[in-house]
């Protein structure tokens, strides 16, 4: 049982009230009680008694001494009962006060437990009866010690708890955002606001190493909190962070921190915390956090290399392919014009064969130029050189001009070609010459893939602010595995009917850069020998841009 000082001896020992000292304070103007509550607990042991013969005497003593319990009369001179009650708690102090009272009337009982008192005794009373209420009043009060003890301990644990689930989820926000791939100085800009969030550290830096001479370089450093930095006995930032990266672990030196920035078994550089303006030392669950954030730091930031790396490789190959194009499309010319001239007749004529030779001359001259051609949009497309002419336009009139690209070849395959276009459809917002070039090959991949006699079939209407166009066929579908492939740079796919045309496999990826570059989109249906449907949307041209192209 533990109350004050005599309790926690108890709760010390583990024993009940007999195997520690209770210290009782009697307070009664009357000797005769003071001396049987004295006799009647030094025969039970683990009791010491003290004495106050009135009420002002027993306050002094209460402030004093501090006794596990009182036992006071309620008449005495100076201070009564209950006013000694009153006092006492005035005084904030937390001790079981029994009263010694002649009336045992409920009404006095009522007034004793209103006022805090724990347990009255009425005269005369025995020793069994004063040791009981003492018991009672001593096992309730640690009883209600021990409960607030738990809900504080509980209190704490949740506070605990909360603070780590916060620390769990601010960790995945970080490793989300770190993660993500960004340009490198937008990159250690958020490590270090990671690392200020989830340690509180007052100054951080990110080094790197220098990929040819080896050394440590300071990419980003940043300071928190204002104020000087303590200078370091011992070893500097860079000192500590030299050391993290040669022994691939974190070190410190109390109020500094660096932990190695590893991919795999190579560390690429390290990431420092300090706190050298309150000289803070560290603590092991912080040199978990920087860990953890040095391990997302180190994979983001060797992503945001190789990123950087293949960019710089793919813009280099774009450049290559448009340099490439544009000097062959001289001597392209050239060669087709010459065929040209030949087949005219112009130097002569020409024998069967000859002819022959010069027609397939000219066919692949002409399949050259389609892929260089081909090859300097998609050069364009990637470097962001592609350029647009937006404006308003009939979607009837671009296609009648596709139509009559490709209606040669359409009539020679004698296919079906069924076309409905509404006369009132809304002018879309386009490029009218890259707006043709995607209903050209669209309408090419249509005949070329569409069996003698197929139909072809080209409609539009519009819908939530677009115009939707589509080109059916009934030739020979893709496979469901290929549709997602299909918009790829160079895909072709494998069935043999397709491998028998000519192709570049750049033309729909050149047609689904062209439908988003205006604002649209672009979708495929297909079922393999059932034919396919492609289907892209352009925007509505608004009444004021028609207004002003009118």
């Amino acid at each position: 049982m533990v109350y004050s000082r005599g309790l926690e001896r108890l709760a010390k020992s583990g024993g009940s009230m007999a195997d520690a000292a209770v210290r009782v304070l009697v307070i009664d103007d009357s000797r005769h009680i003071r001396e049987f509550v004295t006799e009647a607990l030094a025969a039970r042991r683990g009791f010491v008694t003290l004495q106050a013969a009135d009420g002002a005497e027993g306050l002094e003593m209460i402030l004093a001494e501090k006794p596990d319990v009182v036992l006071c009369d309620l008449e005495m001179p100076h201070l009564n009962g209950f006013q000694l009650v009153d006092a006492v708690r005035a005084q904030q102090l937390d001790v079981p006060i029994i009263l010694i009272t002649s009336h045992g009337s409920e009404a006095i009982a009522v007034e004793f437990f209103r006022k805090g008192v724990k347990d009255y005794l009425s005269k005369p009373f025995t020793a069994e009866e004063m040791y009981s209420a003492i018991e009672r009043a001593l096992t309730e009060v640690r009883l209600r010690r021990e409960k607030e003890a738990l809900t504080q301990h509980l209190a704490l644990v949740n506070q605990q708890l909360r603070r780590r689930v916060q620390e769990l989820d601010a960790l995945y926000k970080v490793g989300k955002s770190v993660t993500t791939l960004l340009p490198l100085d937008q990159l250690l800009e958020r490590v270090m606001d990671a690392v200020f969030y989830l340690i509180g550290a007052e100054e951080a830096a990110l080094m790197l190493v220098d990929e040819e001479s080896g050394r440590l370089r300071t990419q980003i450093r940043r300071q928190r909190v204002p104020g000087e930095a303590q200078p370091t006995e011992h070893r500097s930032a860079e000192e500590l962070a030299a050391s993290a990266v040669r022994d691939g672990s974190i070190t410190t030196t109390g109020a500094m921190l660096s932990a190695p920035l590893k991919i795999g078994d190579r560390v690429i550089g390290a990431l420092g915390v300090g706190n050298r303006i309150s000289a803070r030392p560290f603590t092991g669950h912080e040199q978990q956090l920087l860990m953890a954030l040095a391990d997302y730091a180190a994979i983001a930031i060797e992503n945001a290399r190789l990123y950087e790396a293949v960019r710089r490789a793919d813009q280099a190959k774009s450049e290559f392919v448009s340099v490439v194009a544009h000097e062959l499309r001289t001597p392209m010319t050239s060669i087709r014009g010459y065929a040209e001239m030949l087949l005219q007749g112009v130097c002569g004529p020409l024998t069967p064969q000859q002819e022959q030779f010069i027609h397939t001359m000219r066919s692949n001259v002409v399949r050259m130029q389609v892929l260089v051609s081909d090859l300097q949009d998609i050069s364009r497309i990637e470097t962001g050189h592609m350029r647009l002419e937006l404006k308003p336009v009939r979607l009837a009139d671009v296609l009648r001009d596709a139509l009559q690209a490709t209606q040669a070849q359409i009539e020679a395959r004698a296919q079906r070609l069924t076309v409905k276009v509404p006369e009132d459809l809304p002018q879309v917002r386009a490029d009218p010459a890259r707006l043709a070039q995607i209903l050209i090959n669209l309408l090419s991949n249509a005949y070329k893939y569409t069996p003698e006699g197929g139909q072809i079939r080209v409609q539009a209407w519009q819908q939530n602010g677009f115009v939707h166009c589509a080109v059916s066929d009934s030739g020979i579908g893709i496979a469901p595995e290929e549709q997602a492939k299909l918009f790829t740079k160079f895909f072709r796919s494998e069935n043999p009917a397709v491998r028998e045309m000519p192709g570049t496999g750049l033309g729909l990826c050149i047609v689904k850069n062209l439908v988003e570059l205006q604002g649209g989109q672009i979708a495929v249906e297909s079922q393999p020998g059932k034919g396919s449907t492609f289907s892209f949307t352009i925007p509505i041209a608004s009444e004021s841009s028609q207004m002003n192209a009118a």
